[in-house]
């Protein structure tokens, strides 16, 4: 079936919108993220004027975590939300459209569950079995398998980005 210019831009529009959504949530969570960084530094839950409340035993996580999901929270929503803008500006075929808009949500979210996962668990995160950092318990086996599969769907969606934009500048 041949696909015309409309359907490719209306496809695109709505792949856009969905990035935009997507990854402004993922953004936010990010911005969340970062009052977990403050509370473990100061291990209370301090919102100056409102509240102090002393954590017994401290806040959970640690301070390189919570930066790490602060951090990877906003550049995944800004990573999903740049796809988007460029969606509508390189028109992927079809295919490629839902491969690029579906794989950058399955980035964003994953991240976000993989990067909050490994900053609560023994090992980081970093593998189902034990690591220099210790052994693996569950949300470091869920943080490992949900993060490691995002890998493909990330390269392969900004990989279809750049032979699209590649298509564009050999064609016009």
């Amino acid at each position: 079936m041949s696909q015309t210019t409309s359907q490719i831009l209306d496809a695109a529009e709505k792949g856009r919108l969905r990035l935009l959504m997507h990854g402004s949530i993922i953004g936010v969570i990010g911005l969340v993220s970062g009052f977990g960084f403050l509370f473990v530094i100061l291990d209370a839950i301090n919102v100056w004027p409102f509240f102090n409340i002393a954590v017994e035993g401290g806040f959970p996580g640690s301070d390189r975590g919570w930066r790490v999901a602060h951090v990877a929270g906003v550049m995944n929503g800004m990573l999903m939300i740049i796809g988007g803008l460029a969606l509508v500006h390189v028109l992927p075929t079809l295919r490629a459209q839902a491969w690029i808009v579906w794989g950058l949500v399955y980035t964003g979210w994953g991240n976000t569950i993989f990067f909050h996962c490994a900053n609560l668990s023994n090992n980081r995160g970093l593998s189902g079995g034990v690591t220099k950092y210790g052994e693996a318990d569950f949300l470091g086996t869920i943080g490992y398998i949900i993060g490691a599969s995002t890998i493909p769907f990330t390269i392969t969606a900004l990989v279809l980005v750049a032979l699209s934009a590649r298509r564009l500048l050999r064609t016009g």
